[in-house]
């Protein structure tokens, strides 16, 4: 799991943190933590969106390349199970002081 955050130092009123992973599930839960943990600071989510992982181009053509040698029919299977790296991306904004 890998988080990223924008602007780096997340202090401002408005920050957007990036969720990467293989699997949704994790992704949900990342986000659900941070969300209570944030919350606490004063920050609470205001917008999402979920961008399901891409394929590349480059690994099928040299696996297709490689199959005469063999080589190639592990790297399909391996193309086959293997899932994209997806993104969750979640905007934060401080939520203004109760009175």
């Amino acid at each position: 799991m890998i988080v990223g955050t924008w602007p780096e130092d997340a202090g401002g009123p408005i920050f957007i943190r990036g969720y990467h992973s293989r699997a949704y599930e994790d992704l949900i839960a990342a986000y659900y933590e941070d969300a209570v943990l944030l919350l606490k600071q004063g920050y609470e989510p205001i917008g999402q969106h979920y961008v399901d992982g891409q394929p590349g181009w480059l690994r099928p053509i040299i696996a297709t390349l490689l199959v005469p040698f063999l080589v190639g029919i592990l790297m399909w299977a391996m193309l086959l199970l293997e899932r994209p790296v997806g993104t969750l991306t979640v905007t934060y904004v401080r939520r203004a002081a109760t009175k």
